[in-house]
C-alpha cells in the first residue's frame, strides 16, 4: 500500500502534474433582456482549458461550472460572436454566483451571494 502511494506520487512529480485540485463551482444568472453566451476559460498546469459555452436566456441561470485554474469569462450576445464582457474571475474556494446585468450594448458582472 505504501509502495503504491509512493509510486503514484513519484509518477505525478516526474510527469510535472499536480494532484487534482478542488474546484469551486461558478454559476451565472442572466438579468439582461437578451440571451447571452457565457464561456469560462482557465490556465491550469500551464495549459489553456475551455469549458463549453452556455446559452443563458433572460432570467435563467447556468449550471454550475467547475473548471480548475486561474479563470476568466467571455460573455457575448447570442447573435454575435464578439465578446461584450471579457474579464478575469476572482480566485476563491467558495461557490460564486455572478449576475450579468445591463443591456445589449453595455453589460457588467455583479457578485451575488449564492442561495443554497
Amino acid at each position: 500500500m505504501i509502495l503504491s502511494a509512493t509510486l503514484s506520487l513519484l509518477i505525478l512529480i516526474s510527469t510535472g502534474q499536480s494532484p487534482p485540485a478542488t474546484v469551486s463551482p461558478i454559476t451565472f444568472k442572466n438579468e439582461t433582456p437578451i440571451p447571452v453566451l457565457v464561456q469560462v476559460k482557465s490556465i491550469f498546469n500551464g495549459q489553456l482549458l475551455r469549458d463549453r459555452p452556455y446559452l443563458i436566456k433572460p432570467g435563467e441561470t447556468s449550471p454550475p461550472i467547475q473548471i480548475p485554474g486561474t479563470k476568466s469569462v467571455s460573455i457575448s450576445d447570442s447573435k454575435s460572436p464578439r465578446p461584450l464582457v471579457q474579464i478575469p474571475l476572482p480566485q476563491t474556494n467558495e461557490e460564486l454566483l455572478i449576475a450579468i446585468v445591463g443591456t445589449e450594448k453595455s453589460m457588467k458582472l455583479e457578485l451575488r451571494k449564492p442561495t443554497n
